[in-house]
């Protein structure tokens, strides 16, 4: 699936239904080191609702190269979630540089 943001498109995959879980992979590889980790754990549990999604310049989602830092990054991701599931709480998942990047979620979105 792609979802088409201002400047750019971000290929995702939803797996499941429920309560969201918004699943970020580190850096260079693509949304499939997260659901090929995740996927397992969630085999018998079908409350949730998985996002993963490649980041820009990974996987299926082209780089841009007005994208010239972390804090630039951030937004793109916040924007993606905003777009993908509005207004509604979530979990997060990250895995190194993906786990950077819900750190600076949890600081912009507190609750």
């Amino acid at each position: 699936m792609e979802c088409k943001l201002n400047k750019l498109s971000i290929h995702y995959e939803v797996i499941g239904q429920g309560k969201p879980i918004v699943m970020i992979h580190g850096y260079t590889p693509d949304h499939r080191l997260m659901s090929g980790c995740m996927e397992p754990v969630f085999k018998e549990k079908t409350a949730y609702k998985r996002i993963y999604f490649d980041l820009p310049g990974m996987g299926k989602t082209r780089a841009a190269d007005w994208i010239a830092n972390s804090d630039v990054m951030l937004d793109i991701v916040l924007e993606f979630i905003d777009h993908i599931i509005p207004g509604e709480n979530f979990l997060l998942a990250g895995e190194s540089y993906g786990g950077y990047l819900s750190r600076g979620i949890l600081k912009k979105i507190p609750n």
